[in-house]
């Protein structure tokens, strides 16, 4: 059996002797050490499970460790790796055990990661009026201790969310004292003031070179951001996310301009973007994620590398891509107030800005036009997920579900397709009469490549059984036809379209009735015009 390592054995005896120190100390501050000091323990073993044995035996020799029960205690380690186990807490945790300890004090001084909010400083507890001003109070002293006694700050989360009271001038000075040369992650959550108005990013923040190039990564959100020309080079930045921040399409020119390493761009309800342009030189983007931006009229995209395009809300854009050929997964999700024909708008354009796309996914809140039928393919699709959502202004109930065909006819390597239909997206059609209502077409095309299809919030509408039986009367390599009631989409019904979990939400009573009733409808509408089918 093996032995256990005695490094572990002996740093739990000396976080235990932390421990007795608490006595002295007032009750509510001494349970504060206790949970620390817990997780320090924690933080321990977690490090030195990673050690051999025998790294370990050297470290007690090479510290002088004769009799290591009674002269090896959590003091007495090497500082790196005291301040490697302490960067490994909770900056609450770090802090609890800072109380209680000389060495973890020291450490607690050169803490580099903060993540500064109200549930990490212990303010939870607090009464609402009191926590504004407890929560400026803590910061200020945190960052003012760091800055006087030269810690470098690695990691700045500031999450201000829900405050909007705080004077400008102190988040002036807390930017200015904590970026500095060695940030590397740059987290800015804020609230619009009472007035509506933002609090404005001060770009000199980030015109200082040494600070400009070691950040790795931005997040700004509910704040205004005016870059200049004298920003300087973010030659490390590999993500950049601006949620809900006032940027024109100047500054943001100017920000990408000095983002040679970017990877990831997030734009997110942005306003004041007319013209988004992503130039040449961001030679390394991977990602570029845009949100619900309603002002944004044309996306010109230059980035060789890109491989994944997500676009959701406002008003269809023009879309220009250069050099698309690494574009594998694209979405697009549009608001149903702005954006009517998506799906004819992507069949028509898609196939020569993303010619190589090979995961496609498509949301619609309003068809009022059948998918067209065009020569254009999508040669190397093999995943698509189309979405028929109900809204005020729904699909139009003259749409043809079985236009989206057009889909299927455009990709010869498609192998799994997912259709969410919305409750009422479609109009469902009673179970009457017979087959001669409802004429067969026959397959004009052969899906050699399609093994799985799966239909969600399947109904009796007589365009999406038209589908269903297309699809198993064209597809030979057909391997599994999946027809779910449950709606994937909005309104709480159903469950999610993933379902990584394995399970599905609880539907009532009503909506149990309904599903049901729309899979006896549906599957005997399949049953009477597909005779080989059993349902």
């Amino acid at each position: 059996m093996r032995e256990p390592c005695p490094l572990v054995a002996h740093l739990k005896i000396g976080t235990q002797g932390l421990l007795d120190r608490r006595r002295s100390m007032r009750p509510a501050l001494c349970l504060c050490a206790r949970q620390g000091i817990a997780r320090v323990n924690s933080a321990v073993l977690m490090q030195l499970k990673q050690m051999a044995p025998a790294a370990s035996k050297e470290m007690l020799l090479m510290h002088g460790a004769q009799n290591t029960r009674e002269q090896l205690s959590f003091e007495n380690l090497p500082e790196d790796i005291i301040h490697l186990i302490h960067s490994l807490l909770h900056v609450q945790d770090a802090a609890r055990a800072a109380c209680v300890s000389r060495v973890l004090l020291r450490s607690w001084r050169c803490y580099s990661d903060l993540m500064l909010a109200d549930r990490t400083i212990g303010l939870t507890d607090k009464k609402s009026e009191e926590i504004e001003t407890n929560l400026i109070d803590k910061v200020d002293r945190i960052l003012e201790n760091h800055y006087r006694n030269g810690v470098k700050v690695k990691t700045l989360d500031l999450d201000l969310f829900g405050y909007n009271n705080i004077n400008a001038s102190y988040l002036d000075r807390w930017l200015h004292i904590s970026v500095k040369s060695g940030i590397e992650v740059l987290n800015l959550i804020m609230y619009p003031f009472m007035d509506d108005s933002y609090y404005s990013f001060p770009s000199s923040v980030l015109s200082d070179t040494a600070a400009a190039s070691s950040i790795q990564s931005i997040f700004l959100m509910y704040c205004a951001f005016r870059p200049t020309s004298t920003l300087g080079c973010l030659k490390r930045l590999k993500s950049l996310d601006l949620s809900r921040v006032r940027i024109n399409d100047e500054g943001l020119g100017h920000l990408l301009s000095k983002c040679f390493a970017l990877e990831r761009l997030v734009v997110n309800g942005c306003t004041g973007i007319i013209f988004l342009r992503i130039p040449c030189t961001l030679q390394q983007l991977k990602l570029l994620h845009i949100t619900t931006c309603e002002t944004m009229q044309v996306i010109e995209i230059d980035a060789p590398k890109l491989c994944t395009l997500y676009y959701s809300g406002g008003p269809l854009v023009e879309i220009s891509i250069k050099n698309s050929s690494q574009l594998k997964n694209v979405s697009f999700w549009f608001n149903y107030l702005f954006a009517p024909g998506i799906l004819s708008y992507a069949r028509a354009r898609l196939p020569s800005i993303t010619p190589n796309v090979e995961s496609l996914t498509l949301r619609s809140h309003k068809e009022n036009v059948d998918t067209p039928m065009l020569s254009s393919k999508l040669i190397n699709l093999k995943k698509l997920e189309i979405g028929l959502c109900a809204s005020v202004q729904a699909v139009s109930p003259s749409y043809d579900v079985f236009s989206l065909l057009s889909f299927l006819d455009a990709s010869p390597a498609l192998d799994s397709f997912l259709l969410c239909v919305e409750q009422d997206a479609l109009t469902h059609d009673p179970v009457v009469g017979d087959d001669e209502k409802y004429p067969r077409r026959k397959p004009k095309c052969w899906h050699n490549s399609l093994r799985q299809v799966t239909i969600t919030g399947f109904c009796s509408a007589k365009s999406l059984v038209d589908l269903t039986v297309h699809i198993l009367e064209g597809t030979s390599s057909l391997e599994r036809l999946t027809l779910d009631t449950v709606p994937s989409y909005g309104r709480g019904r159903g469950c999610c379209a993933s379902r990584k979990n394995g399970q599905c939400s609880p539907i009532d009573e009503q909506d149990s009735s309904y599903v049901s009733s729309q899979c006896y409808r549906g599957c005997r509408q399949i049953y009477r015009r597909k005779s080989s089918l059993r349902c």
